[in-house]
């Protein structure tokens, strides 16, 4: 492990066996730390893994063992202002992407594969779209679609153009919301998961009820919610405002997975995205939820295996 211009940490992770794999710090052009953890085999194949809005690098914990058997080496990192990573204002996705395009230089990864999960999935398309040449596979878990954009195309329930659309372009809504959710991890940790599962899918909330599953998401979001808000607020204004990016140029080969039944990001986005990249095969998930990567990251990493062999 290469260890110049770099500083190992420790996070609490009790559930998971900490190491100094799981708290690792790059320090980017400008200065500033860029938190990541490694997963799975430390000599196999590099996939670098985004996580959620809210959540950090320990999202991936679940992963472990299932990129291990597949001599995968999952890399997530914390994006600016979660986790380990400092804040950093980002006018568009595409700028944002740098930050990852910076990391991938320092572990000297000329080419690799990418999975986003749903506000990941923006993220990991706007790299793809700046760094096509890299990009194996690019792997996209109930991602979070080109709303903006496709608003004139797609049909999206009331209260996905509510979130989506109105209260996620405000600042002080969803700054008051993110807040919110951190004061309650911290006194009340069962309630706020309560909340989350109010807001499931069926099938989802039978996972959720999973011991590992819920020790994974708690750890996870408490962890990106550590330093602040201002990781989660500047996610949903990026990736909530057009994304500016040539979608239908990003020839890398691509797979999209969504939930027909997905209450927390539209499917119909989701739909919309995999038929404008040119190179993309849609996995439709009928009656599955948001949340069901967690019980099946060995499903996703055996198609991300296979499409990286391809």
């Amino acid at each position: 492990m290469r260890v110049s211009n770099h500083e190992a940490q420790l996070t609490p992770m009790d559930a998971f066996s900490p190491s100094d794999r799981h708290a690792l710090i790059h320090r980017l052009s400008d200065g500033r730390k860029l938190g990541y953890a490694e997963f799975g085999d430390p000599d196999g194949t590099p996939v670098i893994a985004l996580h959620g809005t809210p959540g950090s690098r320990l999202m991936f914990a679940l992963a472990d063992q299932a990129a291990r058997e597949r001599n995968l080496r999952l890399i997530a990192l914390d994006r600016p202002g979660y986790g380990l990573s400092d804040v950093k204002d980002f006018p568009t996705l595409h700028d944002a992407s740098e930050d990852i395009a910076g990391l991938a230089d320092f572990l000297q990864l000329k080419q690799l594969a990418l999975i986003g999960v749903s506000g990941g999935g923006p993220f990991a398309v706007a790299l793809a779209a700046s760094r096509p040449e890299r990009i194996k596979l690019l792997a996209l878990v109930s991602p979070v679609g080109p709303i903006a954009e496709a608003s004139e195309h797609i049909k999206i329930s009331t209260w996905h153009r509510h979130l989506f659309a109105e209260l996620a372009l405000s600042p002080l809504a969803c700054g008051s919301f993110f807040w919110g959710l951190k004061a309650l991890l911290a006194v009340a940790p069962d309630v706020a998961y309560a909340g989350l599962k109010h807001h499931a899918s069926e099938t989802d909330r039978e996972l959720l009820g999973e011991g590992a599953v819920r020790a994974s998401l708690y750890e996870a979001i408490r962890e990106g919610l550590h330093p602040g808000v201002d990781g989660a607020v500047q996610d949903l204004q990026l990736y909530c405002r057009p994304w500016g990016l040539a979608l239908d140029k990003i020839d890398v080969p691509s797979l999209i997975w969504q939930g027909s039944d997905d209450p927390i990001v539209p499917p119909e986005a989701a739909y919309y995205l995999a038929r404008t990249l040119p190179n993309c095969r849609l996995e439709m998930l009928p009656g599955l939820g948001h949340y069901w990567v967690f019980g099946q990251f060995g499903m996703v990493l055996d198609a991300v295996k296979a499409g990286l062999r391809e």
